[in-house]
């Protein structure tokens, strides 16, 4: 007995010995340059792979304090390199830094506008197979170049990276945009029909500082980009899809004397596709709830009538949001919607015959759009913050 106890002592000393001399693989941390943001864009002078990896400073971001390193430099370093492939670029970058990229806290991937007309599909291939990246990092199109982005420092952020990455993680507040990731585009890209996606981002210029802006959606047809939606286009997609999350519509007062601000507090939406007498038809049903949140008309909106208005003018927009995304994408002659797949769930014999000819067939559909609009809340106020007009 004694003899099985000293044999189990021995096994038990030895495991935990191997488990905690620490991982035969592992790599230091200080071997390591820790990639927050990449950007892609083709080299000037060779049409060559530019890539520029933004790298954290520790020195200047601080240790676990959170406080900076005391020299007043940046938090981040942009360092560049020019390659056959990201992954040559990936590697030759390493003359610079000393060390090998370590992308696992990777946020964010910027593809040059030259990149995106040219083609994705071919670059994304290294972001999908690297063992280390995420498939759920973010990506977007820049209007000019990729390098250009990642210098536009914030004011109220330290990393850009992260700062891109907060704006479009925030859509939901006005779902003008959603975040796209690398998984979600490389499965849309597999879709014959439907379109593919990602938030479009631009420097503007105000005096001496840049901002970072995303004024909308670029849109692709086949891994290459053919077009873009601005926000109102973009919820009108979203309207269609169910992804409304939140945001702000605008209507004029039933007086004519003003406006009402409602925020949308709910909305979804159902999809009917219906083929008669040889015409394609989507009946569109949204349900969307508001709340009035601000009014710039003395009149008292707070009524049955006031409320009929509002919701009637408010169902309007949605539709006109809706109809404008529409007219955009037959310009594009780009089933932005889906529209392809609904009718394939429901007409499999009939899509076998208009699949190989839906890009020719999808500006002939019809869309029959009802908007049910029902204000649920009025927040704190039941009447106007003005005088009565009768105590004048």
């Amino acid at each position: 007995m004694i003899l099985y106890k000293k044999i189990y002592v021995f096994i038990l000393c030895f495991i935990m010995l191997v488990a905690l001399s620490g991982c035969l693989g592992g790599r230091e941390i200080n071997d390591l340059e820790i990639v927050i943001g990449m950007g892609i864009d083709k080299d000037k002078d060779t049409g060559d792979i530019l890539l520029t990896a933004q790298i954290v400073n520790e020195k200047e971001a601080g240790g676990a304090s959170g406080e900076g390193g005391g020299g007043g430099g940046k938090a981040y370093w942009n360092v560049n390199s020019i390659g056959k492939s990201i992954f040559d670029a990936a590697r030759q970058i390493t003359h610079k830094t000393g060390n090998r990229l370590f992308v696992s806290h990777n946020q964010v991937v910027i593809f040059g506008h030259d990149v995106a007309a040219e083609g994705l599909q071919k670059y994304i291939d290294f972001f999908l197979r690297a063992h280390e990246m995420r498939p759920t990092t973010l990506i977007l199109v820049a209007e000019g170049r990729a390098s250009d982005i990642m210098d536009a420092k914030p004011e109220t952020e330290r990393f850009p990276a992260m700062n891109i990455t907060k704006l479009v993680k925030t859509y939901g507040f006005t779902s003008h945009l959603y975040k796209v990731n690398m998984k979600d585009f490389a499965t849309c890209l597999m879709s014959g029909t439907s379109a593919t996606f990602a938030p479009l981002v631009t420097v503007s210029q105000d005096r001496e500082n840049k901002d970072v802006f995303v004024p909308g959606m670029a849109v692709f047809k086949n891994g290459k980009m053919v077009g873009k939606l601005n926000h109102d286009e973009v919820r009108g997609v979203l309207w269609v899809l169910g992804k409304v999350e939140s945001g702000v519509v605008i209507v004029p007062s039933p007086d004519g004397k003003g406006k009402a601000v409602l925020e949308i507090v709910n909305a979804k939406s159902k999809v009917k596709p219906e083929i008669k007498d040889g015409r394609i038809i989507f009946h569109i049903k949204i349900e969307e709830e508001l709340s009035l949140s601000e009014q710039t008309t003395r009149e008292n909106l707070a009524t049955v009538p006031g409320f009929g208005k509002v919701q009637e003018a408010a169902g309007k927009v949605v539709r006109q949001e809706i109809m404008a995304a529409f007219e955009r994408s037959k310009e594009l002659r780009l089933d932005i919607f889906g529209f392809g797949e609904m009718l394939h769930k429901k007409y499999k014999n009939e899509w076998k015959i208009m699949e190989h000819n839906w890009d020719d067939i999808y500006p002939t559909i019809e869309l029959d759009i009802h908007v049910d609009s029902r204000i649920v809340s009025n927040d704190l106020l039941r009447r106007p913050a003005s005088p009565d007009e009768g105590g004048e």
